[in-house]
């Protein structure tokens, strides 16, 4: 696999901008997309990215909507290399929570993502060439409090891609699986609503049977960012539906 073009889905905020900062820098990419539902953000950093020897164009995506999936998949089905970073996250206690909310959650989180890496595999395979990386989260495989929705449609991912990885390389197309712990993010800044600050959320709480993170430090989106770059590259030819975890040893390597 050369340098090609590589696409970063939900580029706008947080670990999706990151990695599209980060991939714009490797000589992987000769051209880069980036794609997701906040238009203003995505223009801002295209016009920060774009070079003379980088092309980066924006498209729209809605990955609650499978038309528009399809539609960016058709659009932009040469990329070698596809990182797919968008999601969204909601709370609520488990005894409260309603079909709406993890119907809303699954439905990009889960529904969203797998179908947006079926559409890219399926051009990969054409090709016997290509590289996924998706954005997972250590909530997938340990339970948190209130996260009925996000933890049920990351666990579910998860799965559903490593399923998808199994029969696709063979074909020639690697999926792999970052999942962070705590990162410096958006939508991290709605779960700091049960912690006073960083340093108490990395500290862990009891009461939450949140487990303190043994480096002690909440992780950063450029750190997730590295992770997927590496997993995407050529450098990772032989790694296949990894699950692959930045969290500071929170989860203890289980």
């Amino acid at each position: 696999m050369t340098s090609g073009t590589t696409v970063v889905v939900g580029a706008a905020h947080g670990i999706g901008a990151a990695i599209a900062r980060r991939v714009a820098r490797e000589t992987w990419t000769s051209k880069l997309i980036i794609a997701g539902i906040s238009d203003a953000p995505m223009h801002s950093l295209a016009s920060e990215l774009r070079r003379d020897d980088l092309p980066v164009e924006v498209v729209h995506v809605d990955l609650a909507d499978q038309s528009s999936i399809a539609a960016l998949v058709a659009a932009t089905g040469e990329a070698e290399r596809v990182a797919i970073a968008a999601g969204i996250y909601t709370s609520a206690p488990a005894l409260e929570t309603t079909r709406e909310q993890i119907e809303s959650v699954m439905a990009i989180n889960l529904f969203g993502v797998f179908f947006t890496a079926q559409g890219y595999s399926r051009e990969m395979i054409s090709r016997r060439s290509g590289s996924i990386v998706a954005i997972g989260s250590i909530s997938g495989r340990f339970p948190r409090m209130g996260q009925v929705a996000y933890g049920a449609a990351k666990a579910g991912m998860r799965q559903a891609l490593r399923i998808l990885a199994l029969e696709t390389v063979p074909l020639g197309v690697r999926i792999n699986v970052v999942s962070p712990g705590p990162t410096e993010t958006e939508m991290m800044h709605k779960l700091m609503a049960d912690h006073p600050d960083l340093k108490n959320l990395a500290a862990g709480n009891l009461d939450s049977f949140r487990p303190a993170v043994p480096d002690a430090n909440v992780g950063r989106p450029e750190q997730v960012a590295a992770a997927a770059a590496f997993l995407l590259s050529p450098d990772s030819a032989h790694i296949a539906f990894h699950d692959l975890y930045i969290d500071g040893g929170e989860t203890l390597g289980i």
